[in-house]
């Protein structure tokens, strides 16, 4: 009986099955041939010995090896270990004329997928060839979806990992923009606690006094010095804060004559370790060896108004939380400064009795003791320590 002719696509993407028969007797290639060519869609190569079948399997492609175990050269079982390496889809029967169990299994054991006896009829060894090569089409088959699936699995582990870096990146960014947010709100809250506490001052002393206590309770205690810009285009000493060095002359001259024009063109100054002795004069050193230093200009429309000046022992440096404060309030101060200043014109201008009532009640004779006790009441604020000589409250 005849058999159903093998589609090609049921082998092998690349057309044909391809076959290795390997026997040494000449009649059996001839009949292998001759049976498997008009039945079964399929190519066929030969070889008569091992040495010939291995420049086969180097050479060509092979589907399926049809081999005889007793080859003049050794043993055709040694060939199934190489088409597994050299073709790792392909398949492969064992042919033999001494059949024993113990054959069958090493064969099996080897790799093979079938064990043909001889004698066998026409008809059989189509049937069993057709049967190995559907078998190892589908093999093959299973293998690509296979390989596929592994490579499916490695671009989705790189985008996974792509998506987990960007994924990371993001979180560093909206934890940089969080970062950036917190510390905008909390430059807003110092300015508006700075300003707050400069406009209930009076006078430009009472506003120095202010300005001082609220910067000591965020830096921390330290050495503190305001200068303020004078019409000859050099800074005079406004108030000095004594924690640990007295402001004495010969200090504040040096630091007037170095340091504060330094920060005026820098804006602001920071000096720790090596630096102190670096940048500062021989005269300023003298004072404030072992100290950190921080310094910051004040600008209101482009002009320097004061220059702040703060010190203390290197063991407790200024931190970036208290540079973030002062760059905050810096121009705060100097709005305040330039308010203060033309208050006092206005005052000048005016003079006591021109019509400019400063009291509570302007109706009130300029000394009701009413108006004067409620008067005093008021001047008295928690920031007035440092002119009242108390100790300082924090």
């Amino acid at each position: 009986m005849g058999l159903a002719t093998l589609k090609p696509e049921t082998v092998s993407r690349t057309g044909r099955p391809r076959l290795l028969i390997v026997d040494d007797e000449p009649d059996v290639l001839s009949l292998l041939r001759d049976a498997l060519v008009p039945r079964i869609d399929c190519t066929v190569s030969t070889a008569a010995t091992l040495a010939e079948a291995r420049q086969r399997l180097a050479d060509e492609s092979v589907d399926l090896l049809l081999t005889d175990l007793k080859l003049p050269d050794g043993d055709g079982l040694s060939l199934v270990p190489e088409l597994r390496e050299k073709h790792p889809a392909a398949g492969a029967m064992v042919i033999t004329g001494n059949p024993s169990v113990q054959g069958a299994v090493e064969a099996l054991r080897a790799g093979a997928v079938d064990f043909v006896t001889k004698p066998f009829s026409i008809d059989q060894i189509a049937d069993r060839v057709l049967c190995a090569i559907r078998r190892q089409a589908l093999t093959a088959r299973n293998d690509r979806r296979l390989s596929r699936l592994k490579e499916a699995v490695r671009r989705l582990n790189r985008s996974r990992k792509l998506v987990s870096r960007k994924v990371d990146l993001l979180c560093n960014d909206l934890i940089s923009a969080y970062g950036d947010v917190a510390r905008q709100v909390e430059d807003l809250r110092n300015q508006e606690s700075f300003r707050r506490l400069l406009e209930s001052s009076r006078d430009l002393e009472q506003m120095l006094c202010h300005a001082m206590d609220w910067i000591l309770r965020g830096a921390g205690y330290c050495n503190l010095a305001v200068w303020l810009a004078a019409d000859d285009s050099e800074y005079q000493l406004g108030a000095y804060m004594k924690y640990t060095i007295a402001g004495e002359p010969a200090l504040t001259e040096s630091l007037k004559r170095n340091l504060v024009p330094m920060t005026a063109r820098e804006g602001l100054v920071h000096l720790e370790g090596y630096d102190v002795r670096k940048y500062l004069s021989p005269a300023e050193f003298k004072y404030l060896q072992g100290q950190t230093v921080l310094s910051i200009n004040c600008t209101y429309l482009g002009e320097s108004l004061a220059v702040l000046v703060l010190f203390r022992d290197e063991k407790s440096p200024f931190t970036e939380e208290v540079m973030a404060m002062l760059r905050a309030i810096a121009p705060v101060f100097a709005t305040a400064l330039a308010g203060m200043v033309r208050k006092h014109d206005a005052e000048d201008e005016y003079g006591d009795g021109g019509g400019l009532a400063f009291d509570d009640d302007p109706g009130s004779p300029p000394d009701d003791p009413k108006q004067r006790d409620a008067r005093k009441k008021k001047e008295i604020h928690d920031a007035d320590w440092w002119k009242r000589g108390d100790p300082p409250p924090f």
